[in-house]
């Protein structure tokens, strides 16, 4: 368990405190590049992590650091191989209703996910490959986009679906894995927070600035989510080549008066209202630390404005 016990005062030990959880991060994301770039003739890397865990923001930097290694990198989403709405198989939830299920690997369409595998691994110097772009709010395709991808190159498969073994047996030999999630429970005021406490926080956050989504609809989907996690997600991480924390001890600091925004926002007698209260009085006695403080490039950012 990682201690922060806030016990900076002043502005100048908020932003050293906050150098410090900033570099320990890049540190573990300087060993993850140095795992990818060190492969001689190109390979592939799946970066998975459960639900927001920072993968779009580390995908991203690894391609900054192969870049500065003069190695060329290309990201594609497992998401964009999503089936579409029409097709999704169905499954009950734990409520009894009958919804699509974009959680396990059967809402993926494995057959073009094998398909383009299969045009990236065949011979040739180079090639053009083209991805299937996913539309989320028409929840179809809505074409492709395409990449040419050079002998040399690294092609990093990002999502939560990138450690699925259905994925990864797929995939080349030689494959590197890097699993990336909150790694620790954090103490702050006396309180233990959880890995899982502080990522639907930060989703509760990244849902509604970033996808429209009020607090009750991601309370609604979070069982879900965890269900998948801890069945089809945490039974393989110990098999990741490289595993990344991205906790930031700083965080709850940032992230408390955006969250208690977004509390506020549940309607009156919502179901969810007691999990609500009990999230917004756990963050009671953290001092609150501006976002201007946090670096520009952090991973934390992914989830604030």
């Amino acid at each position: 368990m990682r201690i922060n016990e806030q016990k900076y005062a002043t502005e100048g030990e908020i932003r050293e405190y906050i150098g410090e959880c900033e570099r320990f991060f890049e540190d573990q994301l300087a060993r993850a590049a140095d795992a990818v770039t060190s492969c001689c003739g190109g390979t592939t890397v799946t970066l998975s992590g459960p639900s927001c865990s920072g993968k779009t923001t580390t995908a991203r930097k690894l391609i900054g650091s192969a870049a500065a290694a003069g190695v060329r990198s290309h990201v594609v989403s497992i998401d964009d191989f999503y089936k579409n709405r029409s097709d999704a198989v169905m499954k009950l939830s734990k409520t009894g209703e009958l919804k699509p299920d974009y959680e396990t690997v059967a809402s993926i369409d494995l057959v073009a996910f094998s398909d383009f595998v299969h045009d990236l691994c065949a011979p040739g110097d180079e090639k053009t490959l083209f991805v299937p772009v996913f539309d989320f709010g028409s929840g179809k395709r809505s074409g492709k986009r395409e990449i040419t991808v050079r002998k040399g190159d690294i092609v990093i498969f990002e999502g939560i679906q990138a450690i699925y073994p259905e994925i990864v047996s797929l995939l080349p030999e030689g494959n590197i894995s890097i699993h990336i999630s909150v790694g620790e429970a954090l103490s702050v005021g006396g309180r233990v927070f959880s890995p899982e406490d502080i990522r639907l926080m930060r989703r509760l956050v990244r849902d509604f600035n970033y996808r429209g989504a009020p607090p009750e609809m991601t309370f609604y989907l979070w069982d879900e989510v965890r269900d998948n996690e801890i069945h089809n997600i945490e039974p393989y991480m110990s098999l990741c080549d490289v595993t990344v924390s991205s906790l930031l001890p700083y965080e709850l600091g940032v992230i408390k008066p955006y969250l208690l925004d977004v509390l506020d926002r549940l309607p009156d007698g919502s179901i969810y209202s007691e999990l609500s209260s009990a999230i917004a009085g756990s963050l009671r006695d953290i001092s609150e630390i501006p976002l201007e403080f946090v670096p520009s490039g952090s991973v934390f950012r992914e989830f604030l404005h």
